[in-house]
């Protein structure tokens, strides 16, 4: 590289990457932090609620009543800001694409309002999908500061979601790999210094506010010293952990996404705030369940503090399993509904609850009682590598959630395996079939055409001395052909070209709306002279 493309990229990229990304990430690490502390707060004081209510049914009728008017509340948030509807992580990753339309302001506000009424329900949603949506909002704030220019907003937006998802989830690695493998799925250096910058700044100012309240930073789940060391002789559980969590994680997401189908289709006519009834008032009536061992709390919240108890052996196999279906419906039911909130620790717990009761198998069959959290541990990351087609962000994740390196090679085959079967099956990953379902209810009654562009890059426009591969163009759009300023054409399949002033691009995109793609391009490339 010459010493003017050193500058030029120093001051081009690292220096805004470093400056949006800190000031983002200090950001988004403050509100993130405290939205999931009142987020645990209000779990915590719905529980003692639900518990009373068990041991007083007269208060019963208020629960249901209350949890009736949350959703009415829930509703009227929903039509002032219709962006929070469903999950937060395929929201967000539309978002980041470009493929989504997004009120920064009015989505933060508002998501940060509805989640905590999901929360105060107990409906079986977490606080990280919001999290992640909240993360993409305070960066959509960010861009609408002076000095930013309207191109890097998708970059900004990305580095303030995966520092809210590594605050949220205390995964700073995993955050960054969830830019990503997740959101993105490919790897751009311009994308991976974002989300680091942004990653590292947001748990700074997270662990120092964890630290001025006078707390010390844990891991996700406390089951690291309960994970006993597998040997070799036992490598036959990780292998049918890894066939037994592919089939059901291929059953879970074909269920998700046939319940969506049913929502959209033969309940469409029922209207939202009835959706949002059924859905609340059925969780209420769960939490307000209590007989002989059973209690329906276990059924309801995120989820995160279930998968510590599945961990420490504190439920039989009857229980484990009537958890297990409760869950395995109420969540598919409550993302369907368009209920706030987030799926990715609910659909965490659905793979430990199945650990656990694999777990009880495999000691019937003879391996050692110390494995059992480990098993636990093992399908929660194999669910959550096959359902979302994320294995590398499955097996950082499980290091980084227990703080607990051992285990890692068997940790690795239970995900891989898991993560080919359902390749080979063609099950669509969770998120994926979740934002096409958003996708197709904003773009309902459009029609879109392929478009073919020709641009002359100008002097000074954003592109100039970037890769192809680092700039996020807009959806569906490929670069055909680059014609260089002596004439001589360029080929480009892997987006490694570089673009200097006065290229001549060939751009093909496929298009809802023909002139807010030219706008997009217009940014990106510079204004066209007549």
């Amino acid at each position: 590289m010459k010493r003017k493309d050193y500058k030029s990229y120093f001051k081009n990229v690292i220096v805004p990457v470093f400056v949006y990304g800190a000031f983002t990430g200090l950001l988004v690490g403050t509100i993130v932090y405290f939205f999931k502390w009142v987020a645990e707060f209000l779990t915590e004081k719905s529980g003692e609620i639900y518990h009373y209510a068990q041991q007083n049914p007269w208060i019963a009728v208020a629960v249901v009543a209350g949890a009736a008017a949350l959703a009415f509340v829930a509703y009227f948030l929903q039509k002032w800001a219709p962006e929070t509807m469903g999950g937060g992580i395929p929201r967000a990753e539309g978002v980041l694409r470009g493929l989504l339309t997004f009120r920064w302001l009015r989505s933060a506000i508002a998501v940060v309002v509805n989640s905590w009424i999901s929360f105060f329900v107990g409906l079986p949603l977490g606080s990280e999908g919001p999290s992640v949506l909240l993360g993409t909002a305070i960066g959509g704030g960010t861009c609408r500061l002076p000095l930013s220019h309207d191109s890097w907003n998708r970059y900004i937006m990305t580095g303030g979601a995966s520092a809210g998802f590594a605050v949220a989830t205390g995964a700073p690695v995993t955050g960054i790999l969830f830019a990503l493998e997740e959101t993105h799925k490919r790897f751009t250096p311009m994308i991976f210094l974002m989300a680091m910058s942004s990653v590292l700044f947001g748990v700074t100012a997270s662990n120092l506010w964890t630290m001025a309240i006078g707390h010390s930073p844990e891991p996700l789940f406390k089951v690291g010293a309960l994970m006993g060391q597998f040997a070799m002789k036992d490598i036959w559980v990780p292998l049918i952990l890894g066939v037994v969590i592919a089939l059901f994680a291929c059953g879970y997401n074909l269920f998700v996404f046939f319940i969506g189908k049913v929502y959209d289709t033969k309940l469409k006519r029922i209207p939202q705030w009835a959706k949002l009834l059924v859905v609340f008032v059925l969780t209420a009536i769960i939490g307000l369940i209590a007989f002989c061992e059973f209690d329906g709390t276990n059924a309801l919240f995120g989820g995160g503090g279930l998968i510590t108890k599945l961990a420490g052996g504190s439920f039989t196999w009857k229980i484990i399993f009537a958890l297990l279906v409760i869950r395995f419906l109420t969540i598919a039911f409550s993302t369907g509904s368009g209920a706030t909130g987030g799926v990715f620790i609910p659909m965490l717990s659905i793979g430990a609850l199945l650990g656990a009761l694999l777990g009880n198998l495999f000691i019937a069959m003879g391996i050692d009682e110390g494995l059992f959290a480990t098993v636990v541990m093992l399908s929660m990351s194999a669910f959550m590598g096959a359902t979302t087609r994320a294995p590398l962000t499955a097996l950082v994740f499980m290091v980084e959630c227990t703080w607990s390196f051992s285990n890692l090679f068997y940790v690795a085959i239970t995900v891989f395996l898991s993560y080919f079967l359902c390749e080979i099956v063609n099950v669509e990953p969770l998120y994926d079939v979740l934002l096409e379902r958003m996708i197709h209810k904003q773009n309902a009654g459009k029609e879109h055409r392929i478009v073919r562009f020709t641009y002359v890059v100008q002097d000074g426009a954003f592109a100039v001395g970037k890769a192809v591969r680092d700039i996020l163009w807009p959806s569906n759009t490929k670069v055909s052909e680059i014609v260089a300023a002596d004439n001589v054409k360029r080929m480009d399949d892997d987006g490694e070209k570089k673009i200097h002033a006065g290229d001549t691009l060939t751009i093909i995109t496929q298009t809802f709306d023909e002139e807010v793609t030219k706008s997009e391009l217009d940014e990106i490339l510079g204004i066209q002279h007549e």
